[in-house]
């Protein structure tokens, strides 16, 4: 059986804030190992799915794509700088402010996507905007200082109108996004 790596996202376009955050942190760790995302390429994940069967993919977009249709458009707020893992920093991120309607749409895809055999799990649902990935860092309190520097900077604010379905090809100069389908929110 055929399979592409997918994901469902939310594309970002990251402003001047986030931009000059993105290359302020790559001045001040340039000796470090973390390898930096493309702004070009951001996004906030909603749902991984993994290896997803071709033969799925196209019931799947009919399915997805009604139940995007179903809900307005929102704004989310980039607010915040932080880092998952503890003792050890792995990823650094921005956080996001969400409203309850990315919470019902996100329970809307994960509705579809369990009927095909797929489950998430919904109280780990902690988007974020990811920035590095760290995997090797020299002072951690300097990251720690800009963690707090930045601890409740709102960097931006953003109009959903859409959500995307990716396939992820893995490449050793980072990964490649391509668009399967773009699923428009009611009135886009």
């Amino acid at each position: 059986m055929e399979t592409k790596r997918t994901f469902l996202a939310i594309d970002i376009e990251p402003e001047a804030n986030i931009v000059n955050l993105l290359e302020g942190l790559k001045r001040t760790h340039r000796l470090d190992s973390i390898k930096w995302v493309n702004p070009e390429i951001m996004h906030l994940t909603l749902f991984f799915l993994g290896d997803t069967p071709i033969d799925q993919i196209p019931d799947m977009c009919s399915m997805l794509n009604s139940c995007v249709q179903e809900h307005e458009t929102f704004d989310i707020e980039l607010k915040g700088l932080g880092v998952f893992g503890r003792p050890l920093p792995r990823v650094i991120w921005v956080g996001v402010e969400f409203p309850e309607a990315m919470i019902k749409i996100k329970h809307s895809i994960d509705a579809v996507l369990e009927g095909f055999g797929y489950n998430d799990d919904n109280e780990k649902f902690n988007p974020h905007l990811t920035l590095g990935r760290i995997k090797f860092l020299h002072n951690t309190d300097k990251l720690n200082a800009e963690i707090q520097q930045y601890k409740t900077t709102s960097f931006q604010l953003q109009t959903v109108k859409e959500v995307m379905f990716y396939e992820s090809i893995l490449r050793p100069q980072g990964p490649e996004y391509r668009a399967i389908q773009r699923f428009k929110l009611k009135g886009c």
